[in-house]
Formats: structure tokens, sequence, C-alpha cells
């Protein structure tokens, strides 16, 4: 019965997903290969603040701090800006900013709280985890933005249905009971083969293994940052 519960509510958010993937397409395909840069950089920043606030609730779930959000979400939004004026160097800046502006809000807001070395680690986890990796879409060229976003598609598209179709053995039931090592492995096949056709149509100049070892990088990448955040929940 429990598991009869589990697979509906799995089902209903990957039904969800795919409304929200097809929602979204036109949005996505203007805003990365038409539109001026900066839509690009003012998504990011969007994207930023969205998955700052998620993390944070997360991470500070049962605690009133939750709501101490304005130097958090604020100085995660230099990152992105950084990077789309000032390229690499202003990544790196804005990130020494962000941890800077962790310190200051951890002697300030729980500077003589139990666990404020604790909540530190998570602020600086954030700064690395979402602003400073969002970021690095500003700096790639337009067809490799796609080129992730088709990777990491195919990947939890594939994972899902050969997941659902061949999934016995468990991948790390401790952390997350639905993952398959069919599952796995079958996201871990469609990131390589979309990948390298995706690669192959419209980017070329480049030997096929080179988008093989991209996707799979891409996809063992994506697969450990789902493994980290049903661990975080």
């Amino acid at each position: 019965m429990t598991s009869e519960i589990h697979k509906k509510q799995v089902d209903r958010e990957h039904l969800l997903r795919w409304i929200t993937s097809i929602v979204l397409a036109p949005l996505l395909i203007f805003v990365i290969g038409v539109a001026s840069k900066i839509w690009l950089m003012l998504f990011v920043v969007v994207a930023t603040v969205i998955a700052s606030w998620e993390l944070h609730r997360i991470l500070f779930q049962d605690e009133s701090s939750k709501y101490h959000l304005d130097p958090f979400v604020f100085f995660s939004l230099l990152v992105p800006a950084f990077a789309y004026y000032y390229g690499i160097r202003g990544l790196l800046g804005g990130m020494l900013l962000n941890i800077l502006a962790c310190f200051s809000e951890g002697v300030s807001i729980y500077g003589k709280n139990d666990k404020a070395l604790e909540k530190l680690v998570f602020r600086i986890f954030h700064v690395i985890y979402i602003p400073y990796c969002l970021a690095h879409i500003i700096l790639l060229d337009r067809i490799w933005i796609f080129f992730v976003l088709v990777v990491i598609f195919a990947g939890d598209s594939g994972a899902f249905y050969a997941g659902r179709k061949f999934g016995k053995r468990k991948l790390c039931p401790a952390v997350s009971p639905g993952k398959t090592v069919e599952g796995a492995i079958g996201g871990f096949l469609a990131s390589l083969i979309l990948g390298l056709a995706f690669g192959i149509i419209f980017i070329g100049g480049k030997n096929p293994f080179e988008f093989v070892l991209i996707a799979a990088i891409l996809n063992i990448i994506g697969q450990l940052g789902d493994l980290g955040e049903s661990l975080i929940k």
C-alpha cells in the first residue's frame, strides 16, 4: 500500500516536470538562443533567488532563522551579476564577497547560537552549490547551454523510465529509496546518446568521443547532485 502511494506520488511529480518543461521550453529557447545575454543573466538571477530560498528553507525548515533572507539572497545575486559584467574574475570575486557576507551574517545573527558553525558551513555550501555553479551558465556559449540542458533532461527522463521498467536493485536506499541501479544506468546511457547526437548535429567540429565524455561527466555530477539533495532533505 505504501509503495503504491509512493509510486503515484512519483508519477504526479514526473507529470508536473513534463508540464513545467513544456510550458517553460519556449521561454528558455528565447532567453538562451535569441535574446540579449543580459536577459540570460536576469534569468540566472531569478533562478538563483528561487534555488537559494528553497535550499535555505530545507536547511533551516525548523528554525525561525529561515526568515533572515535579505542579505542571504542579496549577496547571492552578486555572483551572476559580476560574472556577466566581469567574466570569470567577476565570478570569483562575487563568490568571495558571498563568503565574506556569510561570515558577517553568521556573527551578527548566529553569534550566540550553539549551531553557529554548522549554519556558517551550510551558508558557504550554498554559495558554491547555487550562485557560483549557476553563474557559469553566463560564461558558456549559447549552444553549450543547450547541450547541458539536453543531457540533463535526457538523464532525468531516462532514469525515470528505465527505473520504472527495469528497476529492481536499490541504488542507495538509505538516502533515496526510489532510485535504482537500473534507473541510474538508463539515465546515464540516455545522456550519452542524446549528448552525442546533439553534439554531432548542432555543434560539430570535435571528436565525437568528446561529446560522450562531457555528457558522461555531466550525468555523473547530476546523479550525485540528486543524491546529495536527497541527503539534505
